[in-house]
């Protein structure tokens, strides 16, 4: 792990806070879930400059710094985001060095793939369709039964919130199912990954495979309706779907929020009137159900961000 040398912009340009900071922002628009409430403070930080800067602000005044891509795997509180909330939509560059494919963490999964296909490389395809941001996904190895995101990792570069840039050279073996080692260090923010792909002439080829892999999510219900893709973790040797399904779950419902009857791990916002609150419920309602019947705990895959009381 080492600290990376930046050029920084020369001093004279001085970063406008006052002009990045968004106060008040109403973040269920945010959320694929589409609940949650309003982030005190936000930013939508576009290089490492800004977000040295918006950090700096964060800890010069206490306030607890939260960090968002697409909220397609956090549901935030009702209540709303203390502090800082930095959305990442911004930061999207991506460059190629050989068989390199380097992107920065805001930039949509499915889009970047396109990119790097586009750029003559292949690989990632087999991920494509899974919803949220190269950060998300690395964050938590996201992956279908084929792949996992970390197979292709070279080096990710993550800022810590004091500030400095450093580059991680990634080991497979550090991450695991839905997990990575960004989990452990918390406080610190994805910036940009490098994978290691391969080059390839037969780019419509590669497109079609990605096109499929697509494909095969839509067909599970996945995007019929808002949800945050699946809820819980898979346990050992039983998939968390089919475990709620045995217990009877699907269609169930708490308010707005109610289990898909395609996919009895993903919880849909049908009409739109569901809060965060009444799909944490249902979350605790399930978890209840399954370990009466089947003494399995269910553990989430999503995270709880902002003002949760529990």
């Amino acid at each position: 792990d080492v600290s990376m040398p930046t050029n920084v912009r020369n001093s004279g340009e001085k970063i406008n806070l006052e002009q990045m900071l968004l106060k008040h922002l109403e973040l269920a628009s945010h959320s694929s879930m589409h609940t949650g409430g309003v982030g005190d403070l936000a930013a939508y930080p576009s290089d490492f400059e800004q977000l040295r800067a918006l950090l700096a602000f964060a800890k010069e005044e206490h306030l607890r710094v939260t960090v968002l891509g697409s909220g397609s795997n956090s549901l935030i509180s009702d209540k709303g985001i203390e502090g800082l909330t930095i959305l990442t939509h911004h930061l999207t560059r991506r460059h190629v060095q050989g068989e390199m494919f380097c992107v920065r963490s805001g930039c949509i999964l499915d889009r970047a793939i396109d990119q790097a296909i586009e750029d003559g490389l292949s690989g990632l395809e087999l991920l494509g369709g899974i919803p949220g941001t190269v950060g998300g996904a690395i964050y938590g190895n996201s992956g279908n039964e084929t792949c996992t995101i970390s197979q292709y990792l070279y080096y990710v570069d993550y800022m810590s919130f004091d500030g400095k840039l450093h580059r991680m050279q990634t080991h497979l073996d550090e991450f695991s199912y839905r997990s990575s080692p960004f989990k452990k260090l918390d406080q610190c923010i994805i910036y940009e990954a490098g994978f290691r792909l391969f080059p390839t002439t037969q780019t419509s080829e590669v497109r079609k495979r990605k096109d499929e892999a697509k494909k095969k999510r839509r067909q599970s219900g996945q995007y019929d309706n808002p949800s945050l893709g699946c809820i819980f973790k898979n346990p050992a040797h039983v998939s968390a779907g089919k475990l709620i399904d045995s217990c009877n779950l699907k269609g169930f419902s708490v308010g707005g929020a109610q289990i898909s009857h395609h996919h009895a791990n993903i919880i849909i916002n049908p009409n739109l009137k569901a809060t965060s609150e009444d799909v944490r419920t249902l979350i605790e309602h399930i978890k209840d159900v399954v370990k009466r019947e089947t003494s399995i705990t269910l553990q989430e895959e999503i995270r709880y961000i902002g003002r949760w009381e529990r």
